[in-house]
């Protein structure tokens, strides 16, 4: 549980946005960014692609990045999923065959070395979330948009409840 506790509330975050004057279309578009490029299978170049992805697409960055860090324990999830996605594109004859335990503890003892072994599995692993990232981009992003939608007609319902 204390780990839930440290991701960020993607409904306050969006809300607190939304009371700074970002439009629901462009929260649309960076929680959706954040969450794709937040579960690319090779760690330690989300959050300075999702820098430059907020920049150059004039995105909140808080969104971007909270949405980056909401997704971590996704993104460990799918890294074997997106080898096996990349092998099969590549018709690829030898498979990965490590956990992602003992690839992680290969790959602290001797990076290079691991790297070296294992590159190809790295290009499977891009060629898998490639193949995925638009689909995942444009259904967040719709999903958002929708609950930004809900989250209005609920509000508004229920003022005129009260009235």
């Amino acid at each position: 549980m204390k780990l839930l506790e440290k991701l960020p509330n993607p409904k306050r975050l969006m809300l607190q946005a939304l009371k700074q004057g970002w439009s629901v279309e462009g929260l649309s578009w960076a929680a959706a960014w954040g969450f794709t490029v937040g579960i690319f299978p090779i760690y330690g170049v989300t959050t300075g692609t999702l820098a430059a992805i907020g920049w150059a697409g004039k995105l909140n960055h808080a969104v971007l990045q909270g949405f980056n860090y909401m997704v971590a324990p996704l993104k460990v999830m799918l890294i074997l999923p997106y080898i096996a996605l990349g092998e099969t594109l590549f018709f690829a004859e030898k498979r990965f065959s490590l956990s992602l335990s003992e690839f992680t503890l290969r790959f602290q003892e001797d990076p290079l070395a691991t790297l070296r072994q294992f590159g190809l599995s790295f290009v499977h692993a891009i060629a898998g979330w490639l193949v995925t990232f638009p689909f995942i981009l444009l259904g967040v992003y719709g999903l958002i948009r929708f609950l930004f939608h809900l989250h209005q007609r609920v509000r508004y319902i229920s003022r005129e409840s009260l009235s």
